[in-house]
């Protein structure tokens, strides 16, 4: 009985040592993963807002933000094809787009319309703006890809003479 006494005092005392040494069961909070908000979506101006600015723009400036350059058309084709780059169907905005530069159309010195540029491959769209906050926004068409495309191109290769 001795035997079986002492048997039960070192197996508590072993459960006890075994219970404070084991360490505490960590209930994992993972902080909350902050969802990416989803980019912002605007409706697309309409054709008779196109038609519009197509009909009363006869001045266009091109302001790069990253670019050594500008461009300044006061010629009425080349005027009325920068309002063609404008698609009317919407665009699909993501969060990783960086605009190219400021288009503005202009109408004997009043700004009619100003659109931030997007011509990255994916990103490639006009963001309208009034009062330097967005307003619409609208794919850009295939001729204005190829147009941006091209004068990036062409300073590129003024870098490297």
């Amino acid at each position: 009985m001795k035997h079986t006494f002492l048997l039960l005092l070192i197996s508590a005392c072993l459960i006890t040592v075994s219970a404070s040494c084991k360490s505490e069961a960590k209930t994992e909070t993972s902080e909350p993963v902050a969802a990416t908000p989803a980019p912002p979506k605007y409706p697309a101006l309409g054709n008779e807002a196109i038609g519009t600015l197509y009909s009363q723009a006869d001045k266009v400036d091109i302001i790069f933000y990253d670019l050594p350059i500008s461009v300044n058309q006061d010629n009425p084709a080349s005027v009325k094809n920068t309002v063609l780059y404008v698609s009317p169907a919407a665009p699909n905005i993501t969060g990783n787009c960086k605009p190219l530069g400021r288009l503005t159309w202009m109408q004997q010195g009043t700004i009619l319309r100003e659109a931030d540029v997007y011509c990255d491959t994916g990103c490639e769209y006009l963001l309208f703006m009034q009062d330097n906050k967005p307003l619409a926004a609208n794919a850009m068409g295939p001729a204005g890809v190829a147009f941006f495309k091209n004068i990036i191109s062409q300073v590129e290769k003024q870098k490297q003479q």
